[in-house]
């Protein structure tokens, strides 16, 4: 155990998103650049139940929430397409009163420290409208800002299982990328399918 690697994750890159629509896509996937940051966080509520002078019974809900917060240097108007229907006419972005966000899912790509791709799919949510935040150059160089949004995840049928999101290990022999990404992009109800186990 002393010579045991220690392996952590680092890096994101190929943020994709695509639209759904009775559970496969709808349209083209978008593979937006400029991502600095994506934090996933997966929220399970336990409960401890008290019984006969003590604890006596653990309780959970399962996967209770869901969240996708992206930094991106520029969601560009074919991402803003994808995520909330937004027209651009001309080079203006349009953005109606009535303006809901479409279920999209999500995938992106970081790395272990090993150099093995790790993928991860979120299956259906909606996002919040980026805001815009500017600052004045001043001297020396720029200093962009990103623009950030927020995702809230429920389940989606995969293989007759609700499933939240996926993570595709690049560091198991077995993992195929095109599987995975039909899994979170499934362009017919044959894609979203869950791969056989392997005996």
């Amino acid at each position: 155990m002393a010579n045991e690697k220690k392996i952590g994750k680092y890096g994101v890159s190929e943020l994709t998103f695509a639209k759904i629509k009775d559970n496969i896509i709808e349209g083209e996937k978008t593979v937006v650049p400029g991502t600095t940051e994506v934090q996933q966080e997966i929220t399970i509520e336990n409960s401890t139940l008290p019984a006969d002078d003590g604890p006596y019974l653990s309780v959970s809900s399962g996967i209770s929430e869901a969240k996708l917060t992206i930094n991106n240097y520029d969601i560009n108007s074919a991402a803003k397409a994808i995520l909330y229907d937004v027209t651009a006419t001309k080079g203006i972005e349009i953005y109606g009163k009535n303006l809901i966000p479409n279920d999209v899912a999500v995938s992106y790509k970081t790395k272990t420290t090993a150099g093995e791709s790790i993928y991860v799919g979120m299956l259906k949510g909606k996002f919040t409208l980026p805001g815009l935040n500017s600052q004045t150059a001043g001297d020396g160089a720029p200093k962009p800002e990103t623009d950030q949004i927020e995702g809230t995840f429920v389940s989606r049928t995969v293989g007759g299982e609700d499933v939240v999101y996926l993570i595709g290990r690049g560091d198991d022999p077995e993992f195929d990328l095109e599987t995975f990404m039909k899994m979170v992009f499934p362009a017919t109800p044959e894609d979203a399918v869950i791969p056989a186990v392997t005996p």
